[in-house]
C-alpha cells in the first residue's frame, strides 16, 4: 500500500517540476548565449583579417577560399549574433546558414579549410537542441 502512496506523490512532483519549466525563457536564454557566441566568433574573424592570429601578419597571405570565407563569416556572423539578440526570425536564418554553412565547408571542402570536428559538432548540436527546444516551446504554447 504504500508503495502506491509512493507512486503517486513522485508522479506530482515530476508533475509540478515540469510545470515549472519555462519553455520560452530557456528558448530565449538559449538564443541570447548563441548570440553572444557568434558575436565573439565574428570579431574573432575581423581580428584575423586585421593580421592578428596569422604568422605572416598580412590577411591577403592566406589562400583565396580561406580569405573568401573569413570575409564571408566575418559578416555573416555579426549580422547572425545582432538577429539573434534581438529574437528576429531574420536572425535565426542568418545563423543557421552560416553554421550550417561553416559545417558543409568543413566537412566537404577538407582539403583547403582542414577539419574541424569540435566546431562541427557544436553548429550541429546547437541547430539540434534548437529544434528540440524550439519543438518544445511550440508544444507548451499550444497547451495554453
Amino acid at each position: 500500500m504504500s508503495g502506491n502512496g509512493d507512486t503517486r506523490q513522485s508522479d506530482g512532483l515530476e508533475t509540478s517540476l515540469w510545470s515549472k519549466f519555462d519553455a520560452r525563457l530557456t528558448l530565449v536564454v538559449y538564443v541570447r548565449f548563441l548570440s553572444t557566441v557568434f558575436l565573439v566568433a565574428g570579431l574573432a574573424r575581423w581580428a584575423t583579417i586585421l593580421g592578428f592570429g596569422i604568422p605572416s601578419g598580412n590577411f591577403l597571405t592566406l589562400s583565396s577560399p580561406v580569405i573568401v570565407a573569413t570575409l564571408f563569416f566575418a559578416v555573416a556572423d555579426l549580422v547572425a549574433a545582432v538577429g539573434l539578440w534581438l529574437l528576429a526570425s531574420w536572425g535565426t536564418v542568418v545563423w543557421m546558414i552560416s553554421a550550417l554553412t561553416e559545417t558543409a565547408l568543413y566537412g566537404a571542402y577538407n582539403p583547403q579549410f582542414g577539419r574541424n570536428y569540435p566546431l562541427m559538432i557544436f553548429h550541429i548540436g546547437t541547430v539540434v537542441l534548437y529544434a528540440v527546444l524550439s519543438a518544445y516551446y511550440e508544444r507548451t504554447r499550444d497547451r495554453l
